[in-house]
């Protein structure tokens, strides 16, 4: 009777590494795909608001200097100076309705737009901050051109995406006397292997390798690295104390990095964007007399 043959050591030990390289490769191919789908989000319908908001707004179209068009709405100033306002990934200018109304309220010339790859605007290639850039400079652009407005009174505010493009905008732009950030990200990179780091560089690169592959300049979205470069300028950071997607240590990282002057407010109880839901007089408030002090010069 012959003995049952055993597979050998080695081929058990190449089983095996094929097995983990099939599930390495499932892994790889479902980051890639995630990556793309951020690259490319689903638009968002712009709907008009409701009766008596902004009710002075006039449509604008916006000109980048790589070629695209912005729309948008802009509501005239009262006291000559303006900010331009900027929504969060995979929305619209409708998301940032209650800002615009709260600094509508105190005087101020607001400027919403949909960046690029969003709402009614122009392309379809959303670059987390990289391109944005030309987004927020053509606002500026717009703003700083307004009769209404003095050139040297301008701030912008931004929410998550919109925030660290912000960030990134008035870090080369000294016309933007003011920054305002919520829930934003200290770096492009950071940020993906925060949110993608289940399985380490196994889910995190997949990521990252299709950005770059796509034209993101992914190194250039890091405004933490360089936030003392506002020179003075006035900076406010705002997040949520239980914002799953702006996580306290990096919105801490990010406060601990720039340089006076500057605030950091947590809103108590709020996730992702609910500053306004959770304190809506503090958060019109804070945002007042930060733009006051900074552009009014307390007035």
């Amino acid at each position: 009777m012959k003995k049952p043959i055993h597979p050998r050591p080695a081929r058990l030990a190449v089983l095996a590494l094929l097995g983990v390289l099939a599930v390495a490769a499932v892994i790889a191919y479902r980051n890639v795909r995630t990556a793309r789908a951020v690259l490319h989000p689903a638009r968002q319908s712009v709907r008009p608001p409701a009766d008596g908001t902004l009710a002075t707004r006039t449509d604008v179209a916006l000109r980048t200097r790589d070629g695209l068009t912005l729309k948008g709405w802009y509501v005239p100033s009262r006291n000559r100076a303006a900010v331009v306002v900027m929504h969060g990934f995979a929305e619209n200018r409708t998301q940032m309705l209650f800002e615009a109304e709260a600094l509508s309220r105190a005087g101020y010339g607001v400027l919403l737009f949909d960046s690029r790859g969003h709402g009614e605007s122009d392309g379809d290639l959303v670059t987390w901050g990289d391109r944005e850039r030309e987004d927020l400079r053509a606002a500026v652009d717009f703003v700083s051109g307004r009769a209404d407005v003095e050139p040297s009174r301008l701030g912008v505010l931004g929410f998550s995406m919109g925030g660290t493009t912000a960030l990134l905008g008035a870090l080369e732009d000294p016309r933007l006397k003011a920054v305002a950030a919520a829930g934003a990200y200290p770096s492009l990179e950071a940020d993906t292997r925060y949110s993608y780091g289940k399985w380490g560089p196994l889910s995190v690169q997949p990521v990252l390798w299709t950005m770059r592959l796509s034209g993101v300049d992914v190194d250039a979205v890091d405004p933490m690295a360089h936030l003392c470069d506002l020179k003075g300028r006035p900076l406010l950071l705002i997040n949520g104390d239980v914002d799953p997607y702006a996580p306290a240590f990096l919105q801490d990282a990010l406060f601990q990095a720039a340089c006076e002057p500057k605030e950091y407010w947590v809103v108590p109880g709020a996730h992702h964007g609910e500053y306004a839901k959770k304190a809506p007089a503090e958060y019109e408030r804070h945002l007042r007399d930060f733009f006051d002090a900074a552009l009014l010069g307390g007035s």
